[in-house]
């Protein structure tokens, strides 16, 4: 009986973690995304800038606001190596904006000021409310207290400042405001009606359409909301055929251990269907305790990882399904250990053990061994070769997985997936500030990234080389024309050299049609560069070879283009470019713009405080963003960090699978053998040579894990690397092999080694030799 209560504890423990993991995958999905739409449904929904604060107040008066804020962008400025956003935000704004949280109060007075708490970290200030900072906020260096500090996080060099309403310059702008508003009445309402009824409201107080705006996030938040869930299904399934392989594996060994109490059974007319309603019954009995425990362990979990987003609606619906999936796994485990209850003769059963069934005919049925201990390890490990198997299997699967997992986190360079995305391989990067449309094009009449900044930047001490690229701002009226597409979209045309041109898209890069520099320029051609399928997908359209493209400037000109090949992204600068003409085409669109350039690049051997600062101070224009590649390196190591968190946990709950599987095969055989193993003690066997025999049996598991996890596994991992190199967007993969992994993984196989062979050699000091050699089971 105490065997057939380890064995249900291992049972019920397995299935339990299955179902753990399976119903945390799930409540937390569920929990996230209500979680995202309290937030998207918390947030504001439209609004209209260039507002004073007397249309602000009008508005406001109608009463036909639910909630609303209004704010002012004060704009940014330099401070030593960051930047500065300045802005008034109204309190309500807060909410409405999802902005984090404030220790401290808002600024009420001019001399005061909330800023973010990584300003503080990244300039090794103390973070206390109450301090006093010296800043230039645009009107000199003065003294300013902070009265708060916003909780937000941030791994750039780019920090929030808050000022109070007071400190607002209306002189110089008449009309500063954005008022952003949630609607009387909105809940529950259809977001189509909703939108025509805010832009009915807009009508009515005379706010023109260009100043109006929509919450992407609210109006799109359906999508958003509703996902697919693909991911959360393919992970449950994987995770329910390793459990389903462990369960199998345990009931098997169960049944064939009890094998002659069923034998008894039989002899005294018990028939094959109520054997087999025994093991049905012992089935559902551990189904039933284990898969409420783990439904109760996930919901422990998802509430801590999760707190106050609990759904008893979506998760009662999601644990029914988790337990679904779990029954019928476990039907599908035991299938086959249920037939052999019932096929299996009186005479049969009385005389079986765990081991007198499934061998291969294969095995040697020679009457003389070595009797050494690896020997008898084998000969025991060869016994039941399905056994073995699949407990060999399920480790060997985390083994691959590890090293797929281990190999792609090592092979990953972050600096080099940053180069890769990040201008043309600089250091540095300039481009307007988060201008397009008209204002692109009026700023680029006097353009701040000219010839004299770029000469300044190239003296200075530390730049090798300065790189510049042309680019145009225009309308292309047959994209905007398509439904779901913005009425005046602006996009970036990219003005390219012949030199550059004949270097950069010559071979591979040209998908379709030719790049020939001088053919473009006679021939009025276009290069369309999809950018795989973001142009597509983004704004609904495809071009061919031969198909036209009417570009229309911001002066007046409709100028149509011949597509003449479609070429692969080449990156210049932080955004894609869909289309590619020859440079001197850009003064054809714009001859009253001299100077074109709007990236450019700065490259340097070595980075260093004193060059980033003397960057910094070079670019006077605050309408000029500095992007520097360590700050692009510090956020995608973050997400790196938490992509190979949620791999790696994942990866720890397949390998506590794979030990409670091999927990268990070497337990059950431990007590199926106390009658061999006293046999073997009664002619000499001494307890030191059982522990050496038993640690044997577990080092075969382990070197059959290891063999398919250096081979196979290498062989995968080099596969995956291979795939996210073809892939691109992480920049180029080196395969390095995971050694400190794979030690790891080793270290804990080999505890897992050690541990059994001191319990097995304790456990069995616990009977008398002749207690064991009488032992029935």
């Amino acid at each position: 009986m105490k065997a057939d209560r380890r064995r249900s504890i291992f049972i019920i423990l397995t299935i339990a973690l299955a179902v753990c993991l399976m119903g945390t995958l799930s409540f937390i999905y569920s929990a996230q995304q209500k979680q995202t739409l309290d937030n998207i449904l918390g947030q504001y929904q439209a609004g209209c800038s260039g507002l004073t604060k007397e249309e602000v107040t009008r508005l406001a008066d109608t009463g036909r606001f639910e909630k609303w804020g209004y704010t002012a962008d004060a704009g940014s400025v330099r401070h030593e190596d960051s930047t500065l956003n300045i802005g008034f935000v109204s309190k309500e704004m807060i909410d409405l904006m999802g902005y984090g949280e404030i220790v401290g109060n808002y600024p009420q007075e001019e001399n005061e000021l909330c800023i973010d708490r990584s300003f503080f970290n990244y300039f090794d200030l103390p973070a206390e409310v109450g301090q006093t900072l010296t800043l230039n906020l645009g009107s000199g260096e003065k003294a300013y207290i902070v009265t708060g500090i916003l909780e937000s996080e941030n791994d750039s060099r780019i920090f929030t400042v808050w000022i109070s309403e007071s400190s607002v310059d209306t002189s110089g702008h008449k009309a500063p405001y954005d008022l952003r508003f949630r609607f009387a009445g909105s809940q529950g309402m259809e977001p189509e009606q909703l939108r025509m009824d805010i832009e009915a409201f807009f009508r009515e107080m005379g706010i023109p359409e260009d100043r109006t705006f929509y919450s992407s996030n609210y109006f799109g938040m359906l999508d958003l909301y509703l996902g697919n869930g693909m991911e959360i299904y393919a992970l449950s399934i994987l995770i329910a055929v390793i459990c389903a392989i462990v369960i199998y594996n345990i009931f098997y060994i169960s049944v064939m251990g009890k094998m002659r109490e069923y034998g008894r059974l039989k002899v005294l007319g018990t028939t094959p269907g109520q054997l087999k309603r025994v093991v049905k019954r012992e089935r559902r009995l551990l189904t039933a305790i284990a898969i409420p425990l783990g439904l109760l362990l996930a919901a422990g979990i998802a509430l801590a990882a999760v707190p106050g987003y609990w759904s008893w609606r979506d998760n009662i619906g999601s644990g029914l399904m988790v337990s679904l999936l779990t029954y019928g796994m476990v039907l599908v485990a035991t299938r086959k250990p249920l037939s052999m209850v019932g096929k299996v003769s009186a005479i049969e059963a009385i005389r079986a053990t765990a081991y007198s069934e499934q061998q291969y005919r294969g095995v040697s049925r020679q009457i003389h061994r070595r009797l050494t201990m690896p020997c008898l390890a084998r000969m025991n490990f060869s016994r039941n070769r399905k056994k073995a198997f699949v407990t060999a299997t399920s480790l060997s699967l985390t083994g691959i997985l590890l090293l797929c997992i281990s190999a792609y986190a090592n092979s990953v360079d972050i600096e080099e997936m940053a180069q890769s995305q990040f201008g043309d391989r600089s250091q540095y990067l300039l481009q307007y500030e988060d201008y397009a449309g008209r204002e692109f094009y009026e700023m680029q009449k006097e353009n701040p990234l000219g010839e004299a900044l770029r000469e300044e930047l190239a003296a200075i001490s530390g730049v090798d080389y300065v790189t510049a690229y042309s680019t145009a701002c225009v309308e292309i009226p047959a994209i905007s024309a398509i439904p779901g597409n913005r009425e005046h979209e602006a996009f970036i045309i990219r003005g390219i050299d012949q030199e550059n041109m004949a270097k950069m898209y010559t071979g591979g890069t040209v998908l379709k049609g030719n790049a020939d520099y001088r053919q473009l320029a006679e021939q009025n051609g276009i290069l369309v560069c999809p950018s795989g399928s973001a142009l597509k997908e983004i704004y609904k359209t495809t071009y061919q070879v031969g198909d036209t493209v009417t570009l229309s400037c911001y002066n007046g000109q409709a100028i149509d283009y011949t597509v003449m090949g479609i070429v692969k992204d080449i990156p210049i600068g932080s955004s894609a470019h869909f289309f590619i003409l020859p440079e001197e085409e850009l003064s054809v669109l714009y001859p009253e713009i001299s100077d074109f350039a709007s990236y450019v690049n700065i490259h340097t051997r070595e980075d260093g405080k004193e060059l980033r600062r003397a960057v910094y101070d070079a670019v006077s224009d605050e309408r000029v963003a500095v992007l520097g590649l360590e700050d692009s390196i510090a956020v995608l190591k973050s997400g790196m960090q938490g992509e190979l968190k949620r791999d790696y946990s994942l990866l720890i709950f397949i390998f506590l699978f794979s030990l409670i599987n091999l927990a268990n095969t070497l337990i059950t055989n431990l007590l199926a053998r106390q009658q061999e193993f006293g046999v073997f003690q009664s002619v000499g066997m001494s307890g030191r040579q059982m522990s050496r025999m038993l640690s044997y049996e577990c080092l075969y598991y382990i070197g059959i894990t290891l063999f398919v996890t250096l081979t196979v596994g290498t062989v995968c991992s080099l596969a995956v690397c291979h795939i996210f190199d073809q892939v691109g967007m992480f920049g180029k993969l080196t395969y390095h092999f995971p050694v400190v992994q794979v030690l790891v993984f080793v270290a804990a196989l080999l505890l897992v080694q050690a541990l059994f062979s001191v319990c097995a050699v304790r456990y069995t000091r616990k009977l008398s030799l002749v207690e064991r050699i009488k032992a029935i089971e």
